[in-house]
């Protein structure tokens, strides 16, 4: 083997890199552009596992709930193919007033207004009835007539809404609209359920853990509350050499009498002996 730093022949390393420059570049320029073009149906799975990694971040981060449904609407648009904008409607059970609580482009606040004022459209079916919703724009036109005339100059193809269940009082939708002609598939509707489902899941978690902490907090004032009631007791058995059943019936009455919870009477007959021993002194 010739040694090329003792006078070997002359270093090719440049040559070689730039060859394989050149193949690499020649083999690019055969595959297909990634730009995605409207209404194209084909998955990249680097952009759609890209997507969920990012929400799924969001979601571990614990984030604030309008933090939660931007990235929900932002990354959906991204996972999706054919999504060129994404939203998502709230509103309360009993009301007629839905919101556009987040969006990825502004104009979806123009789309869902014009179903808000028609009181129809994709967004309200999926929300109110709980089910997917999946149309192009000729049968968005036949079904809700009033909304597809009032939405026709922004050029949306392709309808997908999927009902998003955030609480007892709140009815959603996550909507995804498209240009392109093609629609959305089967598998856009998987994908689409998945996100939402990552949102609900977070939510009730959420919500449970608050609640769970609730729980705690409520308990320990309990055995607070109980813990100063024997208290109560025992000095009234004292003082009044009476049974266990008897001061606490003892301490009944008087609330009773005063119109105070027995708690709060315990508390105040506790803090007068301590009062009383603290002024005394030992």
């Amino acid at each position: 083997m010739t040694d090329r730093a003792s006078g070997g022949p002359p270093d090719n390393s440049a040559a070689e890199r730039a060859a394989a420059t050149a193949f690499d570049e020649q083999i690019a320029a055969a595959l297909p552009r990634r730009a995605r073009v409207p209404g194209e149906g084909t998955y990249f799975a680097e952009d759609t596992f890209e997507a969920l990694d990012i929400f799924r971040g969001i979601l571990l981060e614990h984030s604030r709930f309008e933090t939660l449904l931007q990235g929900l609407c932002e990354q959906a648009v991204v996972a999706i193919p054919g999504a060129d904008m994404a939203g998502v409607t709230l509103l309360h059970h009993d009301s007629e007033n839905p919101a556009t609580a987040a969006c990825s482009d502004a104009r979806v606040v123009d789309i869902d207004a014009d179903q808000y004022r028609a009181d129809e459209g994709p967004c309200l079916e999926a929300a109110r009835h709980d089910r997917m919703v999946c149309l192009r724009v000729d049968e968005v036109a036949t079904r809700w007539p009033t909304f597809a005339a009032a939405a026709s100059d922004i050029g949306v193809q392709s309808y997908l809404s999927a009902p998003l269940a955030v609480d007892s009082e709140h009815a959603g939708s996550l909507n995804i609209y498209g240009f392109g002609a093609g629609g959305f598939n089967d598998i856009d509707e998987v994908v689409v359920k998945m996100f939402v489902t990552s949102v609900e899941a977070a939510v009730w978690n959420s919500r449970h853990a608050a609640e769970a902490k609730q729980e705690v907090v409520g308990l320990r004032e309990a055995m607070a509350t109980r813990a100063t009631i024997e208290q109560a007791k025992g000095i009234i058995m004292a003082a009044r050499r009476i049974g266990p059943d008897a001061a606490f019936a003892a301490l009944v009455q008087q609330s009773q009498r005063e119109n105070a919870r027995v708690a709060v009477l315990a508390a105040r007959v506790v803090d007068s002996v301590v009062g009383r021993q603290d002024a005394e002194g030992p």
